[in-house]
């Protein structure tokens, strides 16, 4: 899918033809029929091959994950599930599920409905417009919000005794109110970026797109303030964030169960409470490395895509936008698997969404059982 402008969800970036002397090949772009000239690469080849099983796997991700999230949500604001940590992560499914919302009819119309062989209509291109924008919102939210999730996981095992007083449900609250207003704000040099052009096709239709507005000095200057912040503040410092929290939260859980081992050592009963509370905090924090690490793998690439992409010329038309679908499929994997995590390493989270959504089956299991049992019984006993 070669797009005049490449709307990659984690950051649209537009592919200008290119003006170096390299050996160029032609490609038609498949929303607005224009030629578009591109370096013949491996790159390019591997994106024609790849964009159509992203077309495929795309949709099926993007299902599957907003089912996912909506069941996170669900058992995560339960009575017996609301804390800190569960408000942060109750609102990174909101916003990992509002993405794959938006990427789903996007994937759908761009490629299957609006191939190179049909013309874009405006609505489509407003619907890029759209996506262009709030998706680059809401995946930047996510982000932040798994550091805001990594620090609070931090103070609370790095301070036990002050954690809780610390992070508490009030400042979960804040922190998501605070990381929405900071990224929104943020993220207002890419929304005011984009323009709305026309141009015909081979069968002179007419054909809409979007591209990055630079016929002032002013909006060259913001395309390149914006590719900037979006390597930098988006992608390249929550990933290292990340990264050393990260390393900082193993530590603390390897001295959490040293300190487990000395208590188990001890034979009265709070002793075995502690060990008992401390198991429970580390299986806790092990889940929430997991999900911080899949973050760092996922977003740490595009960031350093994107920041090469402010350095070098051409680099997004050769590079970047060829290996756009591969880091979309990444990054939709990483919005969608958060529910396989919680339901293999939190007992809590399984026990609760046993119970909202199976307890029926549960029960039907047991009383089925019970009653094989009893027939086994009352058999056992006439045959005496």
């Amino acid at each position: 899918m070669a797009y005049t402008v490449n709307t990659n969800f984690t950051t649209p970036i537009i592919n200008l033809a290119t003006t170096s002397g390299v050996p160029t090949t032609v490609f038609p772009d498949n929303v607005t029929g224009v030629s578009t000239e591109v370096p013949i690469s491996n790159l390019r080849s591997f994106h024609e091959t790849y964009g159509s099983i992203h077309g495929i796997a795309a949709p099926i991700i993007c299902i599957l994950g907003i089912i996912a999230n909506c069941l996170n949500i669900v058992v995560l604001t339960c009575k017996n599930m609301i804390s800190p940590t569960n408000v942060l992560l109750t609102w990174l499914a909101i916003s990992d599920g509002l993405t794959m919302t938006a990427y789903l009819p996007y994937v759908i119309l761009n490629y299957h409905i609006y191939t190179k062989d049909v013309p874009c209509p405006l609505a489509n291109a407003r619907f890029i417009m759209f996506f262009a924008i709030f998706s680059v919102v809401v995946h930047s939210i996510s982000i932040w919000l798994t550091v805001s999730l990594a620090v609070f996981r931090y103070v609370f095992i790095r301070y036990p005794r002050r954690g809780a007083k610390l992070c508490n449900i009030y400042r979960a609250k804040l922190t998501v109110f605070i990381v929405c207003v900071v990224v929104t704000v943020v993220t207002i040099p890419n929304s005011v970026s984009y323009s709305f052009h026309t141009t015909l096709t081979e069968k002179n239709e007419t054909s809409w797109y979007i591209d990055v507005r630079q016929d002032t000095p002013g909006y060259q200057f913001l395309k390149n303030f914006n590719l900037w912040i979006q390597a930098i503040l988006v992608k390249l410092l929550p990933c290292f964030l990340l990264a050393v929290l990260s390393i900082l939260l193993i530590k603390q859980m390897k001295d959490a169960e040293r300190r487990r081992k000395k208590l188990m050592n001890k034979s009265n009963a709070k002793a075995d409470d502690d060990s008992r509370r401390h198991r429970k905090t580390n299986r806790t924090t092990r889940m929430l490395v997991v999900v911080v690490v899949l973050f760092v793998i996922t977003e740490t690439p595009q960031g350093i895509l994107q920041l090469l992409g402010g350095i070098i010329d051409d680099f997004f038309t050769n590079v970047y936008g060829p290996l756009g679908d591969l880091m979309d499929t990444l990054a939709l994997f990483n919005n969608g698997i958060n529910f396989v995590l919680y339901c293999t390493m939190s007992k809590h989270f399984r026990d609760t969404f046993i119970k909202i959504f199976l307890s029926d089956i549960v029960k039907a299991t047991r009383a089925q059982s019970d009653g094989q049992l009893m027939t086994a019984r009352t058999t056992r006993v006439s045959e005496v």
